[in-house]
């Protein structure tokens, strides 16, 4: 495992000729991206919901991240503009295992196919680069566009956590997924 490319921070992952990751510091935070952290729409399907977001206490949870040795976050640009985050952590060294999150802040460009975009360029930097052999997420049953996005980039189903999440006052499903590079899994 290259640890280097996890101490660098400064990452920037090209997508395609408009779209691309970079690592957030606090000069990323602003209005705009407390307002989505505060935007039910946008959080529903994320644990962020329950959090009253500030721009004091996201700065400070952007370079808790930044400084972090086993969490890169990443912002979503296109053409310079700041539409959402990914996150790969935490990163699990002894183990060549990492959690990947994501959300798409500005909703106009919601069902366009980018979040697949970025989960598949992030997940070939988490192999490629920093040499890790499996990478996990999890969405809420009902999260139908993480689901496709997940597994349109090779995850595949590896359990439920049944009646984990509560969800506008009802029980519902966490899906747990995996990927691991040259899997020929089907689910």
């Amino acid at each position: 495992m290259n640890i280097k490319n996890l101490i660098k921070k400064d990452i920037k992952i090209n997508i395609d000729e408009n779209i691309y990751l970079t690592t957030l510091g606090k000069e990323n935070v602003v209005d705009k991206y407390v307002f989505w952290l505060n935007d039910y729409e946008i959080t529903k399907f994320t644990e962020q919901k329950n959090i009253k977001h500030t721009l004091q206490n996201t700065r400070d949870f952007v370079i808790q991240k930044y400084n972090s040795e086993n969490d890169l976050l990443f912002g979503i640009f296109i053409d310079a503009l700041h539409i959402g985050n990914i996150k790969l952590g935490p990163i699990k060294l002894e183990h060549k295992s990492a959690e990947i999150s994501y959300f798409i802040g500005e909703k106009k460009f919601w069902r366009r196919g980018i979040a697949s975009k970025c989960i598949k360029a992030l997940v070939e930097y988490a192999v490629q680069e920093l040499g890790l052999k499996k990478i996990n997420a999890a969405y809420y049953e009902n999260n139908i566009g993480s689901a496709r996005a997940l597994k349109k980039c090779g995850f595949v189903i590896e359990g439920t956590k049944r009646s984990e999440i509560e969800f506008e006052k009802k029980r519902i499903n966490q899906i747990l997924v995996g990927y691991i590079p040259n899997d020929m899994t089907e689910d």
